[in-house]
């Protein structure tokens, strides 16, 4: 477990980082009004440290009130599938239900952990008692709150040394291993319900004791046209496929793995994981099906061949998805930001598996008019409201690499990119077969452009290969990129074909250039080009 030194930034009163940006519209023609609220890492805490303050009846202790959202969704983490509960209970440990300090104070079990704190010990969190120092205070967060530490007989400390006297031993990273695998399988589920409960709204549509569920998958496919249903694979007939690479020894890693893990188990599919060969061993130990991929697009690429060699038609993902969305509704009443806001707030917001939205994705370029697609994938950005201008689906516009459908064909990864692959994979296929198929409509919640492993170990500072990977795709497609004056090192791909409806066109040259995925918009990897 070498790379545990990542930890090393967090306090001790620190805990849950999820791994999750959701969804936002766009931004209004009305200046600075956004009709959506970000959650970000450390919301779920945040909601059980404000919850405990709120219930401790001390008025000096100022705090925000945690969003509804945020609120009920921490209220549905029972103790057990806390990450401060012990990984081990001893016979006769005291209930963490139970937990006290030695004066009677109440100790909450909490949703983090301490890297160090050993399997059969727990942490919790406590209101402090007021005194003479907490007048005229502010509360940024930590004040009037203590973090716990609590033996097996129930005893608690605050410090990790005066629990390492008590427990006669000292309490190391590699002793609180298991405690950390835990925290990130429970971390994975959290920020699942998150997701999931921001896509739904729960505080309006949902009970406050219930967990939320992937729409069934009736509801997304009675969107095709029948003869679309007709087309319409079965599960067995996809190879999923997850592209990943040094990240199942950091926490923050090992969470998001198990998050679209979790997705795909949930759905019952399998997926293999092509991983680098230094990192196979660390995802075969998480219980993953992992072999040997090598960089970035030599895993793709090898992924494409075993989905050919088994007669199954190719969906890739990546690693940091914590959900897919569809938006089913009318298209908006005229071109307007006010307009396609509104008719994208209106629409019906569908929570589906990875498993269903490849079948959809699937079905829909096996029914489409000539040129047949064998290329289909998902939305670029975390908010579709602009697509409620134009429609549903578009076929010579970029696909995603973050998830993405192949039915066959010969078309390979260019293996002298490191980066923007995906853009080249594109042009490649639309070249060699007329079209693809992205879906407007759907979206992924994403965030890896800052996550550590992966593509993001290939991006350096001063952008040298970024701009090698840029020479690469006009060099090979003249006359299709062209530099985004708004971001730096980021292309747009704009496919000049005479029988490209103009309005389809138009929708992606006034798209959003900032990076869409910022706060609150789903995908942080600075790759929202315009197509």
């Amino acid at each position: 477990w070498p790379e545990l030194s990542c930890f090393e930034f967090w306090g001790p009163s620190v805990s849950v980082c999820l791994p999750l940006a959701v969804s936002e519209p766009m931004k209004s023609s009305h200046k600075g009004k956004r009709t959506s609220r970000s959650i970000n890492k450390g919301t779920l805490r945040a909601a059980l440290v404000r919850s405990l303050k709120a219930k401790s009846g001390r008025k000096d202790l100022d705090f925000k009130k945690a969003s509804a959202i945020a609120a009920q969704t921490s209220a549905l983490v029972p103790i057990e599938e806390r990450g401060g509960y012990p990984v081990t209970r001893l016979p006769g440990s005291v209930d963490p239900k139970d937990w006290r300090t030695f004066s009677g104070d109440p100790v909450e079990v909490d949703l983090g952990r301490a890297r160090w704190l050993p399997d059969e010990w727990g942490q919790g969190i406590k209101i402090t008692h007021k005194n003479g120092r907490s007048a005229g205070k502010k509360d940024w967060g930590g004040r009037g709150l203590l973090t716990s530490y609590v033996a097996p007989d129930g005893k608690v400390f605050f410090h990790q040394h005066t629990s390492e006297e008590y427990a006669g031993k000292k309490f190391t990273v590699e002793g609180g291993k298991n405690g950390q695998i835990r925290l990130a399988k429970l971390q994975a589920a959290q920020a699942v319900q998150l997701a999931r409960a921001q896509i739904k709204d729960s505080t309006s549509t949902a009970s406050s004791s219930e967990k939320i569920g992937l729409d069934p998958d009736s509801s997304l496919f009675k969107l095709l046209s029948a003869a679309e249903r007709r087309c319409l694979p079965k599960q067995d007939e996809l190879h999923f496929c997850v592209v990943s690479a040094r990240r199942a020894t950091k926490i923050q890693g090992v969470s998001d793995i198990m998050m679209v893990h979790s997705h795909l188990q949930e759905a019952g599919a399998v997926a293999t994981w092509y991983v680098d060969e230094e990192s196979v061993k660390d995802y075969r130990s998480l219980g993953l099906k992992a072999v040997i991929g090598g960089r970035l697009t030599a895993a793709r690429n090898k992924a494409l061949r075993d989905a050919r060699k088994m007669g199954k038609a190719c969906v890739q993902l990546s690693d940091d998805i914590s959900a897919w969305e569809y938006r089913d509704g009318p298209n908006a009443k005229e071109r307007t930001d006010d307009a396609n806001n509104a008719a994208h707030a209106a629409a019906r917001r569908l929570i589906v598996s990875p498993v269903a939205a490849a079948r959809f994705i699937l079905a829909k370029m096996r029914g489409a008019r000539a040129p047949q697609p064998k290329l289909g994938g998902v939305y670029m950005l975390g908010s579709c409201a602009r697509t409620f201008s134009g429609d549903a689906f578009h076929r010579h516009h970029f696909i995603l690499g973050d998830f993405f459908v192949v039915d066959g064909g010969s078309v390979t990864f260019d293996e002298e990119m490191s980066l923007k692959e995906d853009y080249d994979f594109t042009c490649s296929h639309i070249k060699a077969h007329g079209s693809v198929m992205r879906c407007q409509r759907m979206t992924l919640n994403v965030k890896h452009y800052d996550n550590g492993g992966g593509a993001c170990t290939t991006r350096d500072k001063k952008g040298k290969e970024e701009k090698r990977n840029i020479g690469i795709l006009q060099r090979k497609w003249p006359g299709v990129f062209r530099l985004n004056p708004k971001r730096k090192n980021e292309v747009i791909m704009r496919w000049k074909k005479a029988d490209i409806d103009a309005a389809e066109d138009e929708e992606d040259e006034h798209d959003d250039p900032r990076r869409a995925n910022g706060r609150g918009a789903g995908r942080k990897v600075g790759r929202p080009a315009k197509t």
